[in-house]
């Protein structure tokens, strides 16, 4: 059974067009329709609080201490936590759905690259965890990546994309990409904290620079952040309180596996690879390859064979069990040479 039903299985979840098109709507995105903080919620008529093992333990998000303690702060907090769970409550437990699905293979490479575990929650935000996600701004696919306005700061997160593939929509590649973005916004920012970093990537370096320096020393709570910032720093934290303290907010939703699959690495192609034929070969439907390999544009299905902008191939993975078969089949029938 392919993830989209596996998902669409669980009661009270449905997929639509509009999650699974190139103009996903972001269910948590700051790309669509982003509210302002005064329309957010407000603290006095908050319908959920803070768990208590919060309120005695604190909290901290990508290893910075969130002060809680400030009466600002928590409200700040506390009303994303209701936007979450009241305004967004089925796309926030669909997001957790692809967390367990996706998000093991992509905090391994946060992990492999140094970044906090935390920030897949900044995935989680900005795409919906859909490959497909698109924002206004430009961005494409699990990060957002090759928005407007992260054509500021690090240039070192470069991707390829042509007619048939594209980096940003793998969830292995784009991880990395992003990972090297955040990697240069931390040494950029090396006095402050990876909430800064956050900011930073979906609001641009040269924005965030122009507000640091109007408030040299202090932290990310006490400084005037554009709109973006402003609310995606509380609404990062408030997803990770919900995701920890599922039992607190009521969050039932039956546990999914972790995507499994054989991976072939980068295959030098000596022509292009229908994925209708992979799915022959391994007895399965060309939807459930896409959504291990996520990378290849829907609309030709097909993996390309290099070319001069990728000179060592494109990655394929293939269900469980089916590697050895399939990498045979590929020189039998000439994509490979033996």
């Amino acid at each position: 059974m392919d993830i989209g039903t596996r998902i669409a299985g669980h009661k009270g979840f449905k997929w639509t067009a509009a999650m699974l098109g190139g103009a996903a709507i972001l269910l948590l995105g700051i790309g669509s329709s982003f509210p302002s903080s005064k329309n957010a919620g407000s603290y006095s008529r908050a319908h959920y609080v803070f768990p208590p093992q919060v309120k005695e333990k604190g909290l901290k998000f990508a290893g910075v201490p969130i002060p809680l303690d400030r009466r600002d702060v928590a409200e700040r907090v506390v009303d994303q936590i209701n936007y979450l769970l009241m305004d967004r409550r089925a796309g926030t437990m669909q997001v957790f759905d692809r967390m367990a699905v996706y998000g093991p293979m992509m905090k391994k490479i946060l992990h492999d690259e140094k970044i906090p575990a935390d920030l897949i929650y900044l995935s989680a935000l900005v795409s919906s965890l859909l490959p497909n996600a698109t924002t206004r701004s430009g961005g494409v696919g699990w990060w957002a990546l090759g928005s407007a306005n992260q054509k500021s700061g690090p240039s070192a997160g470069q991707w390829v994309s042509t007619n048939d593939w594209d980096d940003r929509r793998d969830p292995v590649l784009s991880t990395r990409i992003a990972s090297t973005i955040m990697q240069g916004l931390r040494k950029r920012y090396s006095n402050a904290d990876w909430l800064l970093v956050a900011a930073a990537f979906v609001d641009g370096a040269d924005t965030i620079d122009a507000v640091a320096k109007k408030a040299p020393g202090f932290s990310y709570w006490d400084m005037v952040m554009p709109p973006y910032s402003e609310i995606l720093v509380p609404r990062l934290v408030a997803l990770k309180i919900i995701d920890t303290h599922r039992q607190f907010y009521g969050v039932d939703i039956r546990p999914m596996s972790p995507l499994q699959y054989d991976f072939l690495d980068r295959l030098k192609l000596e022509k292009d690879l229908p994925l209708h034929v992979v799915a022959k070969w391994c007895r399965t439907n060309p939807r459930a390859l896409w959504e291990i390999n996520p990378g290849v544009d829907p609309s030709s299905g097909v993996l390309p064979k290099p070319d001069k902008r990728s000179p060592s191939g494109f990655p394929l993975r293939v269900p469980k069990g089916n590697g050895k078969t399939v990498r045979m089949m590929l020189q039998r029938d000439g994509y490979l040479s033996k």
